[in-house]
């Protein structure tokens, strides 16, 4: 099957013959990942250039109940950041919209509110500064799709089960997104082997790695010299994992032109800001961020 992440992201036009590739991995329960990527690529193609009515309605696809959560995930964020970075006024697309939030207003609530909290990097995002000019390097220059990967064992490092248990620790402790460690993987592997060896000279048993409180001093080391890394208070949850990979995508990588410069405030003025938030319950969460 083709690389449809490539070239939806790339291609001006989409073929017949891509049309139904990607319906078939939409209904891939087994594998969604190729799925997950297309559905990325959809979304950046469209935040780049203007909205486009054929690449929107294979999104709405994507929300299909037929489609693993993981590709719905990413399609609701990626019809939410196109109807509000573009302003979409497109009444189809409107009326499209509202039969979808009628029976997924609270994913896509919280869709809504992972994409304005990325607004806010000096609030939600405390390593933004220091991770940005850390995306200039292989295999981030050379294959975009790296920003959109799931974090997995052995993409960018082999090493042993404790280093990568090791590893493990610290991300949970940084509560960083998946691109974000992938980054980290690849300055973090020449470490971990030293500082396994200094745990296990210091006679601490590896397999109790969970209840040891550990120093990553060491580790948060990794910065430009002078600011350290810093935890994030808080678990990201997949919507905000997702959301900040895209963010990592358009504002630290080469390959996009697209810009998402426009605010919290700016975005709250849309169409769909006003059909998603509801009530003032949630109008109240929202201000809050």
């Amino acid at each position: 099957m083709k690389d449809l992440f490539n070239i939806f992201l790339k291609n001006e036009t989409v073929e017949v013959e891509e049309l139904a590739d990607y319906q078939v991995l939409l209904l891939d329960s087994y594998d969604p990942k190729p799925a997950m990527m297309a559905v990325s690529a959809l979304t950046v193609y469209q935040l780049e250039h203007d909205y486009e009515r054929g690449r929107f309605q294979m999104l709405l696809w994507a929300m299909s109940k037929r489609c693993s959560l993981s590709v719905r995930l990413r399609a609701i964020i990626g019809l939410l950041m196109i109807c509000s970075y573009k302003d979409v006024r497109d009444e189809w697309a409107l009326e499209q919209m509202a039969d979808l939030l009628s029976y997924e207003n609270e994913m896509a609530f919280d869709a809504w509110c992972a994409i304005l909290k990325a607004c806010k990097p000096e609030t939600f995002d405390p390593n933004y500064a220091i991770m940005r000019p850390m995306y200039n390097s292989e295999p981030f220059n050379n294959s975009p799709e790296m920003y959109f990967q799931e974090f997995e064992r052995g993409v960018v490092e082999n090493i042993g089960d404790y280093e990568w248990r090791l590893a493990e620790i610290f991300f949970d402790t940084m509560n960083v997104c998946d691109s974000d460690k992938y980054v980290l993987m690849m300055l973090l592997r020449q470490y971990l082997p030293v500082i396994v060896e200094q745990l296990k000279e210091q006679d601490i048993d590896l397999d109790a790695l969970d209840d040891i409180n550990l120093n990553f001093q060491q580790m948060m080391m990794i910065s430009n010299g002078k600011d350290h890394l810093k935890p994030r208070k808080y678990e990201l949850n997949p919507m905000e994992n997702y959301v900040q990979q895209m963010y990592r995508f358009i504002n630290a990588s080469r390959h996009t032109s697209a810009r998402l410069d426009k605010d919290k405030d700016a975005l709250r003025k849309t169409m769909i800001d006003k059909m998603v938030v509801v009530g003032a319950e949630q109008n109240a969460e929202i201000n809050a961020i």
